[in-house]
């Protein structure tokens, strides 16, 4: 039994969608990336003029280095999941899926006793409250059937099991 039914897209259509999310996801870390450089150099202009701190110029600094591949990542996570999840969310029925374990992770805040998928983008393929008798019985490449509510898109996680 899985606590909290986490959902976790298909394999194949992470595959089969993965090009159409990265060529949305770049285009869209580049614009942030440019809406971050012009705000630097706002930044760097009135540095230069005394009119804003140091601190600031070195926040708009770390921005245009980091905030491009977050969104890039978050937003190929979005695509990735959104339509399958409000299908899944819709019209699914029981369902069952194979997957690869790719990690097992220990205990955080967030996710207690979580398992990682094989080929799963960011921030998805990530199963929290997976028993911890059962996590010890996995290793990397462990193929695991998970079974919940969803279409052959994915779906919400209720159990997992070894694939004899």
């Amino acid at each position: 039994m899985i606590f909290g039914h986490s959902f976790v897209p298909s394999q194949a259509y992470v595959s089969d969608h993965d090009m159409i999310a990265k060529s949305i996801a770049i285009p869209a870390g580049c614009l942030i990336f440019v809406l971050c450089c012009r705000k630097f150099l706002k930044d760097f202009r009135a540095f230069q003029a005394w009119d804003v701190s140091f601190k600031t110029l070195v926040l708009s600094g770390f921005g245009v280095l980091v905030l491009p591949f977050v969104f890039g990542v978050f937003v190929r996570a979005t695509l990735l999941t959104a339509y399958p999840l409000l299908l899944a969310a819709l019209m699914g029925e029981d369902t069952q899926l194979e997957f690869s374990v790719d990690r097992i992770g220990g205990s955080s805040f967030r996710c207690s006793n979580r398992v990682d998928l094989a080929g799963m983008p960011m921030m998805t393929g990530t199963l929290c409250g997976v028993p911890d008798d059962f996590r010890k019985t996995l290793h990397q490449g462990t193929r695991v059937m998970l079974t919940g509510r969803g279409t052959a898109d994915g779906l919400f996680a209720a159990t997992i099991d070894v694939v004899h």
